[in-house]
């Protein structure tokens, strides 16, 4: 092979910058790129490592919870006696609040898997003082009663008031070995 002349020499090293440059500008690229991904998978994997962290610092409380929950189970929904014994029990604690019933309705039971949710809306009326201990003493723990909603008025005498409240009681189904 003959040797290159002034300028092929020239050409070629042009060529061959030309090329060295492409190289570098498409690696650059790639790098960025490549960078980019590494760094939004680090700041997810050290996401997931805080909420990991938190969990195993939060583990004690949510096993005492666990632990409380196994000892209080819900009771047991039975189809022909639970929406009876419920309103029974509302009754019992709306009398012993001094407050009278001007309504109730039961509602429609509500199923989710192993859950059951025994609904009744009542319109009671009475002092507000009395009210407020009575919705407090529905909701205590252990007794699985909840309330969905409430509106609060003053009665039409003037003197006292008048509370609509959508309340339920989780009670379990199915199969009781199921249950932690």
């Amino acid at each position: 092979m003959r040797p290159l002349n002034r300028n092929e020499r020239i050409m070629a090293t042009a060529l061959g910058a030309m090329v060295f440059l492409f190289i570098n500008l498409a690696g650059m690229r790639w790098l960025s790129g490549h960078l980019g991904e590494t760094r939004s998978e680090m700041s997810r994997l050290e996401a997931e490592s805080g909420a990991a962290r938190t969990l195993l610092t939060e583990r004690p409380h949510w096993l005492a919870r666990q632990a409380w929950v196994a000892e209080h189970l819900p009771e047991i929904y039975d189809e022909r006696t639970s929406r009876s014994k419920y309103v029974q029990q509302i009754q019992a604690s709306v009398q012993a609040q001094n407050l009278t019933i001007e309504s109730q309705q039961p509602l429609e039971t509500e199923r989710d898997g192993r859950l059951a949710l025994v609904g009744m809306e009542v319109t009671v009326q009475g002092r507000l003082q009395s009210i407020v201990r009575w919705l407090h003493a529905l909701q205590q723990p252990g007794k699985y009663e909840t309330v969905r909603s409430f509106t609060l008025k003053q009665a039409d005498d003037g003197n006292t008031m008048e509370a609509t409240a959508r309340l339920g009681k989780v009670l379990r189904s199915g199969d009781l070995a199921s249950y932690p």
